[in-house]
């Protein structure tokens, strides 16, 4: 397998990809549902793989008939999440240090998440990260559309001044990957067990496939 090369920015996913963050979203939809007297269904967290919050928020509401608006929705699950980002939630293995590697050679980073800045700017913040991206954006900043338009990868290379051919993606969902490739990005899938269910699709679309950060460390 060839060594991951020859780009000039990296545009980072952050649950899942960057952070072990992955069990929170578990642990707030158990929550949410439970307190709403709600069955948690199966497949729940795929159907929302990759959407906005605001994707998210709506397609809940529709498919379990909630009252409240969904703008009210995502702020409960902000409220429930945002302890744990700022306090426990960790980096995946190698990851600063990969970051910091590719820093030292010049590549540009940045953040593209469907998270809200309220949560993921404290995480990084006090994981010690936040000076390394010159850009952290969030889908919403995209106008609310999820990761699979390719909108916030487009850009992200755009505030960054780089052209999408010369950017590679990071991220362990089929939607964004599908959405780094539609941006005319190169991307590599980043395994996390949460997303195992679209693993092979995803892994045909990416460049590379990689369990930890630490195996793209040996090659810089």
């Amino acid at each position: 397998m060839s060594a991951l090369k020859d780009f000039r920015a990296a545009i980072f996913d952050l649950d899942g990809t960057l952070l072990d963050s992955m069990y929170v979203w578990r642990h707030v939809d158990e929550l949410f549902f439970a307190e709403r007297g709600l069955t948690l269904s199966p497949d729940y967290a795929q159907a929302i793989a990759g959407m906005s919050y605001r994707e998210s928020a709506l397609y809940t509401k529709k498919r379990y008939g909630l009252a409240e608006p969904w703008e009210e929705i995502v702020d409960i699950w902000t409220r429930m999440a945002e302890r744990e980002y700022r306090e426990n939630v960790r980096l995946k293995p190698g990851a600063e240090a990969y970051l910091r590697a590719l820093k030292a050679r010049g590549v540009r980073l940045a953040v593209a998440t469907a998270m809200p800045p309220g949560l993921f700017k404290p995480c990084l913040k006090h994981r010690g990260i936040e000076d390394l991206f010159e850009i952290a954006l969030s889908v919403e900043d995209a106008g609310g559309r999820g990761k699979l338009s390719g909108k916030v990868f487009l850009m992200a290379a755009e505030k960054l001044g780089v052209v999408p051919a010369d950017c590679v993606v990071f991220e362990d969902v089929y939607e964004g990957v599908a959405g780094a490739r539609r941006a005319g990005m190169r991307a590599v899938l980043v395994y996390d067990e949460a997303s195992a269910h679209r693993h092979g699709d995803a892994a045909a679309l990416a460049e590379r496939v990689i369990h930890s950060f630490e195996e793209l460390l040996e090659e810089e």
